[in-house]
């Protein structure tokens, strides 16, 4: 029997939700709030316990991809990646770039030693690439996060604008691209997303940028809207690379861990992507 041509639609291999199925806006909204309230206390904790705040998030989003992985039949390296997320994102804390390479070199030696293992998967090669692309995508992206909060006496307001920035383009997307969402952006990737929504998602980071580069001290009203421009181009880019990424697992959602937005890497996605490429303009050009 030949074989298929093509693969799948995406639409057969996810159907449209149903009343009965869909996500509650107000229970995302509620989960938002939540996540919210956590940013603002631990905020007002410190920046040590702002750090615990973020290592915790990120490696629950890092456990959320290697437990997807291992209940579609795959065998990633959980401990050991989990042990190098938080290493990585500690390293960057502590603004040691020399260890950052170090737990980029453990991780990948790691991972290919440990696929050598009696209890390997049918995939040993590619669990192990999966490990690797787990620690530098997620933990990296919280690595990134967290090398804000040393940048100056603020940075742990500046790590909070950033997240609200980004979490600003989901929301403009969201309402643009329901108000007025016709043209597809990425229909064999992502069915839902439209370029209004992303106009609108770009919109609403910018008038982000405008009112946390006016109210941090450490911020000027360009650099703030230089971060909104960034977050707008970048963060549904990570929506994106998610959701390719979940589609090759094979999973609609990552977790049931937040009401209406099913888990943490589902509500991470755009912020893991976009603030090591903030820090980067914080550091290089502003600090």
């Amino acid at each position: 029997m030949a074989e298929p041509t093509s693969e799948r639609p995406p639409e057969a291999e996810f159907p449209p939700p149903t009343a009965k199925h869909a996500r509650s806006l107000f229970a995302a909204v509620i989960s938002a709030l939540a996540l919210l309230f956590l940013i603002v206390l631990f905020n007002l904790l410190g920046e040590g316990a702002f750090f615990f705040l973020a290592a915790a998030v990120v490696l629950t989003a890092l456990f959320e991809l290697f437990d997807a992985l291992t209940q579609t039949g795959r065998k990633p390296n959980t401990v050991f990646g989990l042990l190098c997320g938080l290493a990585l994102m500690a390293a960057a804390y502590r603004e040691r770039t020399d260890l950052i390479l170090a737990v980029i070199v453990i991780t990948t030696y790691g991972a290919l030693l440990l696929s050598l293992r009696r209890n390997r998967g049918q995939k040993a090669s590619s669990d192990a690439a999966w490990t690797v692309l787990g620690v530098i995508w997620i933990g990296g992206g919280g690595a990134g996060a967290v090398a804000m909060l040393p940048l100056s006496t603020d940075g742990s307001l500046i790590l909070t604008a950033a997240i609200l920035i980004v979490a600003l383009s989901d929301i403009g997307a969201y309402f643009f691209g329901t108000a007025f969402g016709k043209h597809k952006l990425a229909p064999t990737i992502s069915p839902a997303k439209s370029w209004e929504g992303l106009a609108g998602g770009f919109v609403a980071t910018i008038a982000g940028g405008v009112l946390f580069g006016a109210m941090i001290y450490d911020l000027s009203l360009l650099q703030g809207i230089s971060m909104g421009l960034i977050a707008g181009a970048v963060a549904p880019l990570g929506d994106l690379v998610q959701s390719l990424a979940k589609r090759q697992i094979g999973i609609k959602d990552s977790g049931r861990l937040l009401p209406g937005h099913g888990g943490l890497w589902d509500r991470l996605d755009a912020i893991l992507f976009t603030t090591p490429i903030i820090y980067l303009y914080l550091k290089l050009i502003v600090f």
